[in-house]
């Protein structure tokens, strides 16, 4: 049950090649909500908008600790990877939004912009910006502190779609796509550039890590330069609103670096199919509580294995581990299976490595 690092990472190549064996099995452990995950979050305040001073980056450091240790406890084949603190909203908050923590969902958001609805007006990237002189600081110290025990990647960077609907709100941004369609290409576009320049400003201080680098939710090694990226917003569209407005920046998001993983979950329109033929690396698609279970996804599944590599996460019951061990093709296939417990991970492990 427990790998060396370097096979765990000669794992992760052969799974981005469709060569594996069996399906990569990992786990995630303790609460996916920032706020819970990271005890030195809750010493910040919820009655105000948080400041980029409001983070100290020491005080993270026995989290990282912690949680790589109890990671490399459950065993596993995947590899847990650290980032600046991902509960931050980090684009929303350097395209001016304020953020909150918020005590009742352990998380921390980003309320609709105050004034982008009359102004219009994507700012130019400038690495002075305190958010992102802090996301830089956050992975520097990260990176000195691992001392090369786990990979550095990139945070949750959430994509145009979900931009705009923090600048916007949820209803205002899908109305601008008809009342001014030229002028929300051109916000998409500098949205894109935005979001490429910040990325790659965290990505110049991340070391290598046996050639390539983390990937901080799904912990798996990634090959160098890769990047998370997520559309959740996409699911108020249609097919047709995110293949004229949103897809193109995707693209292009992805042709900027070396991988691109993209999350999605199973709900409303999700854009599986548009990612098949994009550039991606990697398609994650959760099993989310009260979704579709692993039975009604298998033509999904299916679908985007024949052309990408697939990670299926969430807390997956034994029916869907089953199905999913049995029923879908091993090669480029991993699951990562959020436990409650260290032991909950080894009988899973025993059940479904073989």
């Amino acid at each position: 049950m427990f790998k060396s690092v370097r096979q765990r990472v000669e794992n992760f190549k052969k799974f981005y090649k469709h060569e594996n064996e069996r399906p990569l099995l990992g786990f995630f452990m303790e609460s996916e909500y920032p706020v819970a995950r990271y005890f030195a979050s809750q010493k910040l305040p919820d009655n105000r908008p948080l400041n980029a001073e409001d983070f100290v980056c020491e005080d993270y450091l026995a989290d990282y600790d912690r949680l790589f240790e109890v990671h490399e406890k459950a065993g596993g084949d995947f590899i847990w990877s650290a980032s600046a603190f991902w509960g931050i909203p980090w684009l929303e908050a350097a395209l001016g939004c304020e953020i909150y923590k918020c005590s009742k969902t352990l998380s921390l958001h980003a309320h609709i912009h105050q004034t982008f609805k009359q102004q219009q007006y994507v700012p130019d990237f400038e690495p002075n910006n305190e958010w992102v002189k802090k996301s830089v600081e956050f992975t520097k110290l990260i990176a000195e502190h691992s001392k090369g025990r786990y990979p550095i990647a990139t945070p949750r960077l959430r994509g145009i779609a979900d931009l705009l609907a923090a600048l916007y709100g949820n209803e205002a941004f899908i109305y601008n796509f008809f009342e001014t369609p030229e002028l929300m290409k051109q916000i998409c576009n500098k949205l894109t550039d935005f979001w490429i320049k910040f990325a790659k400003a965290i990505l110049s201080e991340i070391p290598l890590f046996h050639d390539g680098v983390g990937s901080f939710y799904y912990h798996m090694w990634a090959p160098a330069g890769s990047v998370w990226h997520q559309e959740d917003a996409a699911a108020l569209l249609s097919p047709d609103i995110y293949e004229q407005f949103i897809l193109p920046c995707d693209i292009r998001i992805a042709e900027s670096f070396g991988g691109c993983f993209m999350h999605m979950h199973p709900t409303g329109f999700y854009p599986y199919k548009q990612m098949l033929d994009a550039p991606m690396t990697c398609l994650e698609l959760h099993i989310d509580q009260g979704g579709p279970d692993a039975e009604k996804l298998y033509s999904v599944h299916t679908e985007i294995l024949k052309k990408k590599p697939l990670i299926i996460w969430g807390q997956i019951s034994d029916k869907d581990l089953d199905w999913i061990f049995s029923k879908l093709p091993h090669q480029g296939l991993a699951v990562n299976v959020a436990v409650d417990s260290i032991e909950e991970a080894r009988r899973i492990w025993e059940k479904y490595s073989r």
